[in-house]
């Protein structure tokens, strides 16, 4: 059995020529068009034991009938066999008499490719081919994060599925993520014993320490080499920023509502606010624009340089002083940073 998959292709391409469909990076695109312009039929049967069974039923003559259910395809082989003159619609009056279903048909013991099957996942996990409130709501999804290697494989083909079955593309954005590496940029292969298991990683550094380090070192563009002398570092960030927590909890901080930014009168506070607007903003420009690295730095350097190494420093005296309202306007507006 086999798809024409140069007519579901042409759709799949146009949304993407036409910004539909967004990679980023945007040079994942040129793959993308590689493989969809010099596409051929696709041959989706497969012997395996697991998979979506192909719904073909053939009669004894092996006349194939193509329907959604046995049951309408029963009907159809009827309706087939009794406009026959002659023998065949003797036979299928016979076995209607003492009806037998499988005497009549034969399913095809084929399933479907594993990866037409994965193809509808976007919109057959909601329920479809029923209009469920689910896929109202939920299809189309946002963003796909996936690796390079299956953009053919996957993406391609729930663009297609996608657009053939719901007239609309499953995602607006495809993020096409690093490819993680050794500390010396090869391959993860079990035969070269270069493997790192991310949970001997966690038991040593923390999850925090090798989420972060993974966000920090993905740039578009550039697989990551992952090296744990790297995440001993970033844990060592994780550290600091629960010292400058504890150190805050020593000197009575403690998050206040009544606390408004333009209330802040000390140069010293103010500053920190400012700082702290201009790393929420690199933050969040870095997240939008899918450079989680830049958003991970702008939150490492605002942490480390500025509020740990010198508002918290700069803090003490006021912290060790006789000022009140200098101590309560400082401790809100430390609680205020930190959240």
């Amino acid at each position: 059995w086999y798809v024409n998959a140069a007519e579901l292709a042409k759709p799949a391409i146009a949304s993407v020529r036409e910004s539909r469909t967004n990679f980023v990076p945007k040079n994942w695109e040129k793959t993308y068009f590689d493989w969809m312009e010099n596409i051929q039929p696709w041959c989706i049967s497969r012997q395996l034991w697991w998979g979506h069974q192909i719904p073909a039923w053939y009669g004894p003559d092996g006349h194939v009938f193509v329907e959604k259910t046995e049951e309408e395809a029963l009907a159809a082989a009827v309706e087939y066999y009794l406009a026959l003159e002659g023998p065949w619609k003797a036979w299928v009056e016979d076995k209607l008499e003492n009806f037998q279903p499988g005497e009549i048909l034969t399913r095809d013991e084929d399933v479907l490719d594993t990866w037409f099957s994965s193809a509808l996942w976007p919109f057959s996990t909601l329920g479809w081919p029923d209009q469920t409130s689910e896929l109202k709501t939920y299809y189309q999804t946002d963003v796909l994060v996936t690796g390079f290697d299956i953009i053919f494989f996957w993406v391609a083909r729930m663009m297609m599925m996608g657009l053939h079955f719901m007239d609309e593309e499953p995602f607006h954005t495809v993020y096409v993520h690093a490819l993680v590496r050794d500390k010396n940029g090869a391959k993860m292969s079990k035969s070269k014993g270069n493997v790192i298991d991310p949970l001997d990683l966690i038991d040593e550094y923390g999850a925090d320490a090798l989420r972060f380090t993974l966000t920090v070192m993905a740039a578009q563009g550039r697989d990551v080499k992952l090296d744990p002398a790297r995440i001993a570092g970033y844990r060592n960030f994780g550290t600091k920023l629960w010292n400058a927590t504890r150190f805050a909890e020593m000197n009575e901080v403690a998050r206040n509502d009544d606390f408004w930014l333009n209330d802040a009168k000390l140069p010293v506070n103010r500053w920190i606010l400012t700082e702290l607007t201009r790393a929420a903003r690199a933050v969040t420009e870095g997240i939008t624009s899918y450079r989680f690295n830049e958003a991970a730095g702008a939150a490492y350097r605002f942490v480390w340089n500025l509020f740990c190494d010198w508002y918290l420093e700069l803090l003490k005296p006021v912290f060790m002083g006789t000022d009140e309202a200098a101590k309560a306007e400082s401790r809100a507006c430390v609680a205020f940073v930190l959240d």
